[in-house]
């Protein structure tokens, strides 16, 4: 397909249902033209093809009316050197000026309805989503749309959302949010020169070049209705809905273009050291690329094997049980099939965080830095055990019969019942993400655990990346492969711990110097994405 062809066109070649005929792409506000497509615009860089936004509608009798919008954009759009665009774009939109209204007037208007209004951004999807009582939904949904096609991006916003963000970046993220520090050195170690190898928040350097241009520019990028996905959920009619799916389906910017291709991520170091002599613990994530989506058959299997060494924030997993509830090491020790974003204040997954590319990964948090290293190669030890054994038929009956009803919960609202369902849609799956896992578990056994780890997450793939106060010391205890036994001093344990933890504290990692990266934290995410 030429690259000249228009976006429009482009979805009508995808499915086959326009019968022919190109559409002018008309901006929001401008009248349709009856040109019968004569001009086009063209779209500048396709790699992806662009599809006309679709709708998820879930009619309830719930009062509160939610609107979700997804598009497939986030900081991996971010250009080169301009890291953090894409969130800064997103927050510009949700938390300035619109329609004519500066911020302080736009919050005046939402504060009477009760309204929310708020931004997710990943590294490959932008959500929107807002909440109103039915009664408010049209004054809610003016406002709403105006984000999108009258946004103000004042200096003044703008210049106040860079600085916090710099903030968030310099002050929270690598100085003093050591386990989310921890979770974005594994990703730079996995994505090194990869579009995820920067978090959402981007580099100081890059956040340092943005101006109000390159908001504008961006926003015409990526936020097109040929990006987007369109939920509506609760106490309206169909009508409403198809309405705002309009609305966004006229957002056709001209430049809009088509995700790029991923590279395959990197592979490089198989440790990183985050050295933070502030830091009052170690935090440490772990994890390696994977090849397996969500509609890979092996996938529910991962699923069930991450929930077997740790699901997020529960007592059932098997980490958990050994680091924590055993030996009183730390406070939580997990495990992830994929890229996992706590919802709020909740200890389930956020939707709409769904990407290209996956990885697995395993938290443990917070260590002392003395037990850092032993707990480590009691987590490794676990992985290599699960796939050389797999789980025993009680362990797997009880794992089993838990994420059953726990995932139910992860649906208990109309918001992430919508989230889920334009997962769904992300995915192109075809069946609902929560009845084909119970479907898959059905039918499980514990080879199938045990196969599944085997072929996809082999031990000798791992990555391991910590924030630690002491990296020089820590390295050369790695290094040395001495043993690195735990000292529990008064406290009573038992004797089978004991002569467990002695294997353990010897468990080889096969780690070399070379193969370790030791980085200063105000060194990660400066002047470049990725490892500097």
């Amino acid at each position: 397909m030429s690259r000249q062809t228009s976006w429009w066109g482009a979805a009508c070649l995808l499915v086959a249902a326009c019968g022919g005929a190109s559409v002018r792409p008309t901006p929001v506000g401008s009248p349709p033209s009856s040109s019968d497509g004569a001009e086009e615009t063209t779209v500048v860089g396709l790699r992806e093809p662009l599809r006309p936004p679709e709708l998820v509608f879930l009619p309830s009798a719930r009062p509160v009316v939610t609107i979700r919008v997804v598009f497939r954009a986030g900081s991996a759009d971010d250009p080169r050197g301009k890291e953090g665009l894409t969130r800064l774009l997103a927050h510009a939109l949700v938390e300035g000026g619109a329609g004519g209204l500066s911020y302080a007037e736009r919050m005046r208007r939402l504060y009477p309805l009760g309204a929310r209004f708020e931004v997710q951004v990943d590294r490959d999807t932008l959500v929107f989503q807002g909440a109103v009582h039915r009664d408010h939904i049209e004054a809610f949904y003016k406002l709403f749309l105006e984000t999108f096609t009258e946004p103000g991006f004042a200096e003044a916003d703008v210049e106040r959302l860079r600085e916090r963000q710099l903030a968030e970046l310099r002050l929270e993220l690598k100085g003093s949010d050591d386990e989310a520090l921890a979770k974005e050195a594994l990703q730079a170690l996995l994505y090194d020169g990869h579009p995820y190898g920067h978090p959402e928040l981007g580099t100081v350097a890059g956040l340092e070049s943005i101006g109000r241009d390159d908001l504008v520019a961006q926003r015409r990028r990526v936020l097109c209705g040929g990006r987007a996905i369109v939920g509506v959920a609760g106490d309206v009619d169909e009508a409403f809905a198809e309405r705002v799916r309009a609305d966004f389906e006229r957002l056709r910017w001209e430049g809009c273009a088509g995700r790029s291709p991923l590279p395959d991520p990197a592979s490089g170091p198989r440790m990183l050291v985050v050295h933070r002599p502030q830091a009052t613990g170690v935090s440490v994530s772990m994890g390696m690329p994977v090849d397996v989506d969500r509609n890979h058959p092996d996938y529910p299997a991962l699923v069930l094997a991450a929930a077997y060494l740790g699901q997020h924030r529960q007592f059932i997993g098997r980490l958990m049980q050994e680091i924590r509830g055993k030996r009183g090491l730390n406070y939580g020790d997990y495990a992830y099939a994929e890229h996992f974003r706590q919802l709020g204040w909740t200890v389930h997954p956020a939707p709409n965080v769904v990407r290209r590319q996956q990885y697995m990964s395993i938290w443990l948090r917070t260590l002392a830095p003395e037990h850092s290293l032993f707990a480590i190669r009691l987590a490794v030890r676990e992985l290599e055990r699960l796939g050389r054994e797999g789980p025993s038929q009680q362990d797997f009956e009880r794992v089993r019969r838990y994420v059953e009803d726990y995932y139910a919960l992860f649906q208990q609202t109309d918001a992430t019942r919508l989230g889920f369902a334009l997962d769904d849609r992300l995915t192109m799956s075809n069946e609902p993400w929560l009845e084909r896992l119970r479907a898959a578990w059905a039918s499980m056994e514990p080879e199938d655990v045990r196969a599944a780890v085997a072929r996809h997450w082999p031990v000798e793939r791992l990555r391991i990346a910590l924030v630690h106060p002491d990296a020089g010391t820590f390295v050369a205890a790695v290094v040395s492969g001495a043993p690195s036994p735990v000292d529990y001093g008064e406290r009573p344990v038992p004797e089978d711990v004991r002569r467990e933890d002695e294997a353990i504290a010897r468990h080889p990692l096969g780690l070399r110097r070379e193969d370790i990266v030791v980085v200063p934290a105000e060194r990660l995410f400066g002047t470049a994405a990725g490892l500097p």
